[in-house]
């Protein structure tokens, strides 16, 4: 491996997996779905619903294409179900995703505008599914460009199987793939429609139908609402041809699909979700803007269709979806594009002064970023990450044999499956004795929600009054469960023993565990 390309990955690897525990500061909850479905595949073989070994999985809350999951089955066998566990393999294709973008365009600086690329760090550091769905992406653009068809088509269907924008995505920039290369691999294809095929019944006719109808932009509410109030507003004819469902999403389609090209989303503020995005810049270094925009221009002169036509596809799923126009997961599919134009601006700077100057300051930026990312931005985004469950179901796991019952709030966060991830549930007792999570009125006196095993029982009181039985511990918040903001850490009610809690980065209590006296 050349000594340049082994510096850059040194580099990549070591922004990513630096104080992996520390920011993003806890597992959220797709994460520790990730996790414990993980290792329950590891455990059982089977999902947490029971499916064995399945083409999709089933979560609590929705069902989600499965291939991180099976990617990180391995990490938690060697690792644990912990932080490392869960995010290693976002790190190792995070750093792959930089090597298979310097094979395909052979360029050092390419890799380097991928290795510093904040967007692709920041996801890199946590379980989402789209690192691995862009280099299996790449790694399939590869081989295609190779005339490794077989294998291309098996990399692109193994990207459905990650995250649902490849779904649109892929099929475009296969079709763009044929035209430029002019082949039709027709046994290739039919390969690749039986690799899709469980997918794609699952989504369409199976039960993962319904999770598309919800983010699609054609039932956005505030669309339809806007619709209807204008028409009531005035019944002329003019209205009533441009003021009507089609002509709005039209309109609300093309802003969403302008919304990532904007300054504002790349360089100031990006993903206005904080889970996505620091928000202290946008989603690339600031000072990258000239390379993009020069790059941009020296791929357009030289006729570099292949980045241009997929920086020009890749926002088109997101754009479809309601709040996709500015949303960073959604839009991961531009990265590529985007590290190898600002790689090509990069690379037009022939003064080895100036170039120096240029990449100490980019890396400079970069270590401002590294600085708040690392002392502020873990703090502030504290809700974003469900900070706070770990500390306390750790604390239950080694005191709940005291008690006969165990009652966890499940209005704050659904805290099912952060218990069973924290206190290492066995998948097959799960498996046993999981029936719903459907909440029961009054499954105790006081108290709605439903039970695990007879033991751990998930819910809130349902009444003004809250009633702690005898010989029982209960995991309450700080927001749902205690007026205004008393702490209970330092006066709590009379009939109340407080056995631990867990706080913000600023001290403030989120949970308590507590027993009646």
């Amino acid at each position: 491996m050349p000594k340049k390309l082994s510096l850059i990955l040194a580099l990549g690897l070591v922004l990513r997996i630096g104080f992996l525990t520390i920011s993003p500061p806890e597992l959220f909850g797709d994460e520790i779905d990730v996790g414990y479905q993980a290792y329950s595949l590891l455990k059982t073989g089977q999902d947490i619903y029971r499916q064995f070994l399945p083409f999709y999985i089933h979560s609590l809350a929705e069902w989600r294409a499965p291939l991180l999951m099976y990617a990180t089955v391995p990490t938690i066998a060697i690792a644990g179900l912990n932080e490392y566990g869960v995010r290693l393999p976002e790190v190792i294709f995070g750093v792959l995703g930089i090597a298979i973008l310097f094979l395909l365009t052979k360029k050092y600086s390419i890799a380097f505008a991928l290795a510093i690329l904040p967007w692709h760090i920041h996801y890199s550091r946590a379980a989402f599914e789209v690192v691995l769905m862009l280099d299996l992406i790449m790694l399939g653009t590869l081989l295609f460009l190779k005339r490794r068809f077989a294998l291309g088509f098996l990399m692109f269907a193994l990207s459905m199987y990650t995250y649902s924008t490849t779904l649109l995505f892929v099929p475009l920039w296969i079709g763009y793939l044929l035209i430029k290369e002019k082949v039709f691999p027709v046994l290739q294809g039919l390969f690749f429609g039986l690799l899709i095929a469980p997918l794609l019944y699952f989504i369409f006719l199976g039960p993962a139908r319904d999770r598309f109808g919800i983010l699609s932009l054609t039932n956005n509410r505030e669309i339809i609402d806007k619709v209807y109030t204008l028409r009531k507003e005035s019944t002329s004819t003019i209205v009533k041809f441009f003021v009507n469902k089609p002509f709005m999403t039209s309109g609300e389609w093309f802003m969403n699909y302008l919304r990532p090209f904007s300054s504002e989303f790349l360089f100031v503020r990006g993903d206005p979700v904080m889970r996505h995005n620091i928000q202290v810049i946008g989603q690339l270094l600031p000072l990258t803007a000239p390379f993009l925009l020069l790059g941009l221009y020296i791929l357009a002169k030289k006729r570099q269709w292949l980045w241009l036509v997929w920086l020009v596809l890749a926002p088109i799923p997101a754009s479809l979806t309601s709040d996709g126009g500015y949303h960073a997961t959604r839009l991961f599919l531009m990265v590529p594009p985007l590290a190898v134009a600002i790689g090509t601006g990069l690379s037009q700077i022939k003064n080895k002064y100036l170039l120096v100057t240029c990449y100490l300051l980019l890396v400079t930026q970069l270590i401002w970023v590294g600085y708040y990312y690392l002392n502020h931005y873990s703090k502030q985004s504290w809700r974003w990450w469900h900070v706070g469950y770990k500390n306390i179901m750790t604390q239950i796991t080694a005191i709940s044999d005291n008690y006969s019952r165990v009652f966890i709030n499940n209005s704050y966060e659904p805290a099912l499956m952060r218990f069973l991830f924290w206190t290492r549930y066995d998948p097959a007792k799960f498996h046993k004795n999981f029936m719903t999570d459907k909440p029961q009125e009054n499954i105790v006196p006081g108290y709605d929600g439903f039970s695990l095993d007879g033991k751990y029982i998930f819910g809130s009181f349902n009444g003004k009054e809250k009633l702690f039985l005898p010989n029982s511990l209960y995991l309450i918040s700080q927001r749902e469960d205690v007026a205004g903001d008393w702490d209970w850490r330092e006066s709590p009610p009379d009939n109340i023993e407080l056995l631990g809690s867990s706080s913000n980065p600023y001290g403030q209590a989120i949970f308590y565990l507590v027993t009646k006296k």
